[in-house]
C-alpha cells in the first residue's frame, strides 16, 4: 500500500481530519458511513494506481473536530470540494461513499455537478426518501421523541416491543432500536450525528436533470444480503432517476461490502 498522509482542512470554524494516499493524476474523494473512519478506503490505493485518493472523517467521526449542534450544511460542502481540488490541482474528481457516506456524494453532486467525474456508491444511504429519519431530525414533535427516546430508552422498549409484534417495524429496525436501548455511549453518539447529517438531503428532482445534462456516470454497488439498505432502494432510485447514465451491480455480501474480494471489483468502476 502507498504511503498514507494525514491532514485537516478547515471549514470555517470546523475542521475536517483527512487521509491521503497514491499518487495518481486523478483525484477520488471518499467519504465513509456511520461509526467508521477515513482508513476504510486506504485498501483501495492499490488497485487504483491512477488516482490519489482522499478520505474524509465525517463530523464526530475520527479526527475530525466538529462541534456539537453545528450542522453539516451545503456551504460546508462547497468549501470542502473547492478546497481539495485547489490543493491538488485538478478541476473535476471522482466520487465514492460507503452508506451515510453515500448520501452525502449525491449532495455534492447536486451542488457541483460541474466538478464531478464520476460516482461510485456502495450500500448507500440517501437513494430514497427516508421518511423516518426526516421526521426525528427535521420536524419538531420527532426531534422531541428522538431525544427523549435516546435520554430515556427504557420507557420506550414496551412500545418498540410491541411495534415489533404488530409487524410495524421489521427485524432489523428492532435490532437497532434495542441496540440503543442497552449501550448509552452509542446513544450519545447517535445524539450527534444524525442532526448533524439532516441538512445533506438529495433532492432527486434536481439530481435526475443533472445526472442526464452532466452525463455522470453512477456505479451503486448493493449487498445481496443488506437488510440495512436492501437492493430494492436502489432499484428504487434507478427509478427515480430515469435515464440516468446508473449501473447497479449486486454483490454476494451484507452491508459491509468492502473486504479483499470485493475490493477489485468496485475498482473496476473507476479504472474504465
Amino acid at each position: 500500500m502507498s504511503d498514507i498522509q494525514t491532514a485537516y482542512i478547515e471549514l470555517g470554524k470546523e475542521k475536517l481530519h483527512y487521509l491521503r494516499t497514491g499518487k495518481g493524476s486523478k483525484l477520488l474523494v471518499a467519504f465513509h458511513g456511520y461509526g467508521n473512519e477515513a482508513t476504510m478506503f486506504m485498501p483501495f490505493a492499490d488497485y487504483l494506481p491512477d488516482y490519489t485518493i482522499v478520505s474524509i472523517d465525517l463530523p464526530h467521526h475520527g479526527k475530525s473536530h466538529w462541534t456539537d449542534g453545528v450542522h453539516l450544511d451545503n456551504t460546508h460542502l462547497q468549501l470542502l470540494v473547492s478546497q481539495l481540488l485547489q490543493i491538488h490541482g485538478c478541476t473535476q474528481l471522482s466520487l465514492m461513499g460507503y452508506s451515510m457516506g453515500g448520501r452525502v456524494c449525491l449532495k455534492i453532486a447536486e451542488l457541483m455537478p460541474d466538478k464531478i467525474s464520476d460516482i461510485v456508491l456502495l450500500a448507500s444511504d440517501g437513494l430514497t426518501f427516508n421518511t423516518f429519519y426526516y421526521f426525528v431530525t427535521r420536524t419538531t414533535s420527532g426531534r422531541y421523541l428522538f431525544r427523549s427516546f435516546l435520554s430515556a430508552p427504557h420507557r420506550y422498549m414496551p412500545i418498540v416491543n410491541w411495534a415489533k409484534r404488530r409487524k410495524l417495524i421489521d427485524a432489523s429496525h428492532h435490532k437497532f432500536a434495542m441496540q440503543y436501548l442497552h449501550e448509552e455511549d452509542e446513544r450519545y453518539f447517535l445524539l450527534k450525528v444524525w442532526p448533524c447529517m439532516s441538512l445533506i438531503l438529495p433532492d432527486y428532482k434536481k439530481l435526475r436533470g443533472i445526472f442526464n445534462q452532466h452525463s455522470i456516470p453512477v456505479s451503486v454497488y448493493m449487498g445481496k444480503h443488506d437488510r440495512v439498505i436492501p437492493v430494492s432502494l436502489a432499484e428504487r432510485f434507478r427509478k427515480i432517476l430515469h435515464n440516468a447514465h446508473i449501473e447497479l451491480y449486486i454483490l454476494d455480501k451484507g452491508h459491509a461490502l468492502i473486504d479483499k474480494d470485493t475490493l477489485p471489483v468496485i475498482a473496476k468502476s473507476l479504472n474504465g
